[in-house]
């Protein structure tokens, strides 16, 4: 059963201002150690800035599921954007986004990324009990 949805859309320049004025300070920021993984492989800055803001757009879009937004103690580093081998990205919640997925009935989210030269939108579908 779907139990909510949640969507964002992000301006990569945005991200990309930010990311020019911090550096690896915004990166740790926002990504895990396992997302830096994947952010690690993207060669030049257009394509870091890319994945960047698709990956802080479906932050934001699991928190809008959720129902929460960034409340509750939920942050950005306990939701992981991850890829599987095929480039499909996954959804993996750690500590206090975990327990208030569980705590709600969530059982699975389902995700999707499209983006431009200019915006980054994503869309997460909330399933569960």
């Amino acid at each position: 059963m779907i139990k909510n949805i949640g969507t964002d859309l992000v301006e990569k320049k945005r991200i990309k201002k930010i990311f020019k004025k911090f550096g690896d300070k915004f990166v740790d920021k926002i990504l895990t150690n396992e997302e830096k993984e994947f952010f690690e492989e993207r060669k030049g800055e257009e394509r870091k800035v890319s994945f960047l803001s698709n990956n802080f757009a479906c932050k934001e879009a699991v928190t809008k599921a959720l129902g929460t937004g960034f409340s509750e103690g939920i942050s950005l580093k306990q939701i992981q954007i991850l890829r599987l081998n095929n480039g499909s990205p996954y959804v993996k919640l750690v500590g206090t986004a975990k327990k208030v997925a569980n705590d709600n009935g969530y059982k699975n989210f389902y995700l999707s990324i499209s983006d431009t030269k200019d915006l980054s939108l994503s869309v997460v579908i909330g399933e569960g009990s």
